[in-house]
């Protein structure tokens, strides 16, 4: 736990020299993770399994928070519809769909921009 942070920036240093954002790789919510103390990884060097879980689980919350924001409001625009109409359980399955996708697109990227495994660090 001690050389976590040392881990962290050395992660990031990694993705910026592959041309990866800090910001990209280490989002606002998983910084303040890790500052309330968890060894949260960034993105791209999370493992499938856990980007995966945190992706789905994290989107379709979002998604899910739309829906009933969507219920709440008594504007009849055609977006708030279409969310009206997803209805919880397609708002979750729009989730995992988008959680899938992005999770597939952080590897690719981690992938082609040839980053070290996070136990190589």
């Amino acid at each position: 736990m001690a050389d976590y942070p040392n881990r962290v920036a050395r992660a990031l240093a990694e993705a910026e020299a592959a041309g990866i954002s800090s910001s990209a790789s280490f989002p606002p919510f998983l910084r303040a993770l890790s500052k309330a103390g968890l060894p949260v990884r960034p993105l791209h060097f999370m493992s499938v399994a856990g980007l995966l879980l945190f992706l789905t689980v994290g989107l379709s919350a979002v998604i899910l928070g739309f829906h009933w924001l969507a219920l709440s409001v008594d504007v009849d625009h055609s977006v708030l519809r279409r969310l009206r109409n997803l209805g919880v359980s397609g708002s979750v399955a729009f989730g995992v769909f988008a959680g899938v996708l992005t999770t597939i697109v952080i590897r690719f990227q981690a992938l082609r921009a040839d980053l070290p495994a996070w136990r190589d660090l």
